[in-house]
């Protein structure tokens, strides 16, 4: 038997985020009624095309989560749950202005976070055993940030990269614009404790927006962003 239980999790933003962590059941098939029932048609036919497993099981766990999480302060039956997308793709709710939410998924985890309030954006990232940071530099970090990670120890400056990436992530998909043009036109390094700073121009669309790096599993870093202003209903 398995099972989906997200686990609640703390952060020292607003009290109306709230944010969930999944850990994924790659042993469980899509067709187990327990954990997947409440999914679309639509959703198992996207979870399907996948071509790996943990890839139909990432899409699926989070997805059905999701549901069971937004029907519970919808009160009604998740698999009644609607979902459409902007013209930027970012999913909301068909039936419902009252609650923003957003998910990211990595590894063995994904995240979800969700606001009656404001809108909100989330990201995890597994740390990957030899990667290289530099081959993807130029559309994730700016000049003065690459020069700063440049006098860190390799260890450094591995972990430090992916808390830049999670951080503008977050940032971005808070403001549903996508990321078109890279994220090396945001500057958030060096890193201070858990809030998130930007450290050069700040886009118009990013002024009222804020961000704080989060406790995640060892090899992964987090990040969950949110708009200071609630969002027009």
């Amino acid at each position: 038997m398995h099972s989906i239980d997200p686990v609640l999790l703390p952060h020292d933003g607003p009290s109306d985020i709230s944010l969930w962590r999944i850990d994924f059941p790659f042993n469980a098939s899509l067709n187990d009624a327990a954990v997947f029932a409440s999914l679309s048609e639509e959703e198992r036919a996207r979870a399907r095309k996948f071509l790996h497993h943990e890839d139909t099981v990432r899409f699926a766990s989070v997805r059905a989560a999701l549901r069971e999480l937004l029907a519970q302060r919808l009160g009604i039956p998740a698999y009644t749950v609607r979902f459409s997308q902007d013209a930027n793709g970012r999913p909301h709710l068909t039936d419902s202005d009252r609650f923003d939410f957003n998910v990211s998924h990595a590894g063995a985890h994904g995240l979800i976070a969700m606001s009656p309030f404001r809108r909100v954006g989330v990201d995890i990232e597994q740390h990957r055993d030899g990667f290289d940071w530099r081959s993807i530099v130029a559309l994730t970090l700016d000049p003065a940030e690459v020069a700063w990670l440049e006098g860190r120890d390799a260890g450094q400056q591995t972990a430090s990269f992916y808390d830049a990436w999670v951080a503008k992530e977050a940032l971005v998909k808070t403001t549903g614009a996508g990321i078109s043009r890279g994220l090396q036109h945001l500057s958030v390094l060096p890193r201070e404790a858990n809030r998130v700073t930007l450290r050069n121009a700040i886009p118009d669309n990013m002024r009222e927006i804020t961000a704080r790096w989060i406790e995640a599993p060892h090899a992964y870093s987090a990040c969950v962003a949110w708009s200071t202003t609630p969002f027009a209903r």
